[in-house]
């Protein structure tokens, strides 16, 4: 009787830890993912005044920020990136964040993040980059994949740009599949140390 109560309690506390993992960042990318990092375009330093526009339809029903891969260029003590989501068929601003040049990653995804937004799914954004304090050898460079992918029209400095800007959404969320996947891990090392057990009695 022990041990099957030891058993239910190992279970529901396996339930319990792996529903609480699997709450995560769910990044879905713009660009193609099967993209290699030797792939990937530069955009080039944004000057005062201009800036990178990606069209995209969301696929999930909130968003909590964007996942953006960057390379730093020179000294950015005194640069500023500015991000916002665009409403397409409004065209107003419905978020927008700044982030200093220092925090971000050389050639990394940096995560920058948002007030999370609701009721997302199935509509229309524009993602707008600009940078302040930058110069011809000072700045961020962003990324952008030659192949297709889930984004729609890019610009870049104003002109429109084949390619999909190498960024990925983000939505904070419970995921399915990883709450199985560590189920199965938890499960495959409990079989495991039991028959380690038995082979050992």
């Amino acid at each position: 009787m022990k041990k099957k109560l030891s058993i239910i309690i190992l279970s529901i506390g396996a339930l319990i830890f792996a529903w609480l993992y699997a709450h995560i960042d769910k990044n879905i990318y713009l660009y193609d993912r099967n993209t290699d990092a030797a792939e990937l375009v530069g955009t080039g330093i944004l000057l005062s005044g201009e800036e990178i526009t990606q069209s995209f339809t969301s696929v999930e029903d909130a968003m909590d920020g964007i996942n953006l891969k960057a390379t730093v260029i020179g000294d950015t003590e005194d640069i500023n990136i500015e991000y916002s989501l665009i409403d397409e068929e409004s065209g107003e601003a419905v978020r927008t964040e700044t982030v200093q040049g220092t925090e971000i990653k050389n050639n990394k995804f940096n995560i920058l993040r948002f007030q999370t937004l609701k009721d997302t799914k199935g509509k229309n954004y524009i993602l707008r980059l600009t940078e302040s304090g930058t110069g011809d050898n000072a700045g961020i460079s962003f990324y952008l994949s030659e192949r297709e992918g889930q984004g729609g029209m890019l610009k870049v400095k104003g002109q429109e740009t084949k390619g999909i800007l190498a960024v990925r959404t983000l939505t904070h969320r419970f995921d399915l599949e990883t709450f199985f996947v560590l189920l199965g891990i938890l499960a495959f090392i409990a079989g495991f140390m039991n028959v380690l057990y038995r082979m050992f009695q």
